[in-house]
């Protein structure tokens, strides 16, 4: 009888895992063993260089939307893949709903089910997938057209994603754009436990480009000039909490993620509607169904430990479906922060635990093409971001 793995989710934790699974496990079990990956996704967004490629021009669409199929054409009929999103699971049926992409309502049967489905910006910015390809990329020109358009562009939230845009836009336009930064604490990547030299330095770098930093305050109203265009950009006032007021031609919330896990019964998420994942990264008190990425709350929502997730949970359904379920290992959680962050090509800083790490090296390993130079391997199932498939 053919077992089957659901995977929901083709992002940067789904795709590899389904990769693995059917590079080293489908071979041990032959015709007993069916991977089916579920995104609406035809293409994979490689989002970790949208904060440079939101300025027109820095990269083909070609470079960071890569389509799924065809990495997946070796493995034959081991491999499904359905163009839709998950609606509901039925726990007690192991049942998962699944809405296509043209409005088709389908039921999968899995005998094991990985939940991948990864997370979005809070006001749906398309700095990761916001719905199917066509959607996303729509989105996407949509804001390299404001971008470009702008003459004021206010960034909220100062975690990696809002530093790195700042430093970005910054290094692209110079003095034709003001590129303002606000954030709440009294630093930049406070909420990421970044060592204070690479905070000063990341600080120090965004000076340099030309960006106006606003510390210990946020926008607590926002109100369009104008009328909104058709796809929802204006220029903005903004007041914040200090009672000061800023207006931009274009304003950018990065503030925060949410989990897309609204399918995911009640019973099974915390309180900021993640996973509630046990040790050996499944789902508690369910043991047919995992978790990994975003979705889960065993770790910060981070790409720097994706890789580490997807070898332990590629060898723990190894064994379960080999017959070892007492192979599965518990996962070990990084307990060294990880910080790579570049400001465009000329400056880059980071960390990993408590060593600073020297700026030519984050320039050499990240900042030159943010990755896009393996992102074919990554999608073509060849290789993780920093290990080998």
């Amino acid at each position: 009888m053919v077992k089957t793995v659901v995977v929901l989710g083709a992002g940067w934790a789904g795709l590899p895992l389904a990769h693995k699974l059917l590079k080293y496990t489908v071979p041990k079990v032959r015709d007993k063993l069916k991977v089916v990956l579920v995104s609406p996704n035809t293409h994979f967004f490689w989002n970790v260089a949208a904060v440079r490629g939101i300025i027109p021009g820095a990269f083909a669409d070609e470079q960071l939307f890569l389509p799924i199929e065809p990495g997946f054409k070796e493995y034959g009929d081991a491999f499904q893949f359905i163009l839709g999103k998950a609606e509901s699971i039925n726990l007690e049926a192991n049942e998962v709903e699944v809405v296509n992409n043209d409005g088709h309502q389908l039921s999968l049967v899995y005998d094991q089910l990985v939940i991948a489905t990864g997370s979005q910006i809070r006001n749906n910015l398309p700095f990761k997938p916001v719905g199917t390809h066509e959607e996303t990329i729509k989105a996407f020109h949509a804001l390299q057209d404001h971008i470009e358009a702008a003459k004021s562009i206010v960034i909220a939230g100062s975690g990696p994603t809002g530093v790195e845009t700042a430093g970005e836009l910054a290094a692209a336009y110079g003095e034709r754009k003001t590129i303002t930064l606000v954030m709440g604490g009294d630093c930049v990547l406070q909420a990421s436990n970044a060592l204070p030299s690479v905070s000063q330095t990341i600080e120090s770098d965004l000076r340099k480009l030309g960006v106006k930093l606003v510390y210990k305050v946020k926008v607590e109203r926002t109100e369009s000039i104008g009328g909104a265009s058709t796809d929802g950009y204006s220029r903005t006032s903004l007041t914040l909490s200090n009672g000061e007021m800023l207006t931009a031609d274009l304003y950018l919330p990065l503030i925060g993620v949410q989990v897309n896990t609204k399918f995911v019964p009640g019973s099974l998420l915390d309180a900021t509607k993640s996973l509630t994942l046990d040790k050996n990264m499944r789902v508690k008190g369910v043991p047919n169904v995992w978790g990994i990425g975003d979705v889960g709350n065993i770790e910060p929502k981070q790409l720097t430990v994706t890789d580490a997730q997807i070898i332990h949970l590629a060898a723990a359904l190894d064994a379960v479906l080999t017959g070892q379920s007492g192979g599965v290992k518990d996962y070990k959680p990084s307990e060294k922060p990880m910080i790579f962050v570049t400001l465009g090509k000329k400056y880059g800083t980071g960390q990993i635990g408590g060593w600073k790490l020297w700026g030519f090296l984050v320039r050499h390993v990240k900042g030159r093409y943010l990755f896009v130079d393996i992102a074919l391997d990554y999608v073509g199932g060849r290789r993780l971001r920093h290990a080998s498939m």
